[in-house]
């Protein structure tokens, strides 16, 4: 098979997968989720100011690192067991549900953090899909890896919204904030 069929097949089991959602396709919007976040989190690195820098300063590069070596990791589960991941910037872009701006960047620096206390928030719908569909699969090593990352989530969301001085639930989404079902 060539490279461009080989591919094609690849792009039409996706769509199939991502129409009626297994574990593979949800992981693959994770692994999505992860890369852009990293992205996301390095910008606020960079340019907040005020008391959010010196959380940031000390948060961020190890958030970039968990991140990294967990895309890194679903990306390994994921082929070792022949699914299709995500490896070109158009498949990020469609498979990511975070949103970017470059203008995000002069916004006030706690405005910065909360967005990616956002973005976690917004990770753990599609983690929370994904270990659900990996037990439903009987796909132990993949539930097992979501689990920690779940629970790595929770605590970075924790840890900010204190900083930040908000409830732990304060902005996140809520059942009731689903109108729709876009998995």
């Amino acid at each position: 098979m060539k490279a461009e069929e080989a591919y094609k097949a690849e792009l039409k089991q996706s769509d199939i997968d991502h129409h009626k959602p297994t574990a593979g396709a949800m992981v693959g919007h994770i692994i999505a989720n992860l890369l852009i976040h990293t992205l996301k989190i390095n910008q606020a690195k960079f340019f907040a100011k005020g008391q959010a820098s010196l959380f940031l300063e000390q948060h961020a590069d190890e958030w970039i690192r968990y991140e990294q070596n967990e895309f890194n990791r679903l990306n390994q589960i994921l082929v070792n067991n022949g699914e299709s991941i995500p490896t070109i910037t158009d498949q990020f872009k469609e498979y990511t549900m975070l949103e970017e701006d470059g203008a995000s960047k002069y916004k006030d620096g706690q405005d910065q953090l909360f967005a990616l206390v956002k973005d976690f928030d917004t990770q753990i719908l599609f983690i929370t899909k994904a270990i659900a569909l990996a037990q439903k699969e009987a796909w132990p090593e993949l539930s097992a890896n979501l689990i920690e990352l779940l629970t790595w989530i929770k605590e970075q969301i924790r840890q900010s919204q204190n900083f930040l001085g908000h409830e732990l639930h304060e902005g996140l989404y809520t059942e009731e904030d689903d109108d729709d079902d876009d998995f």
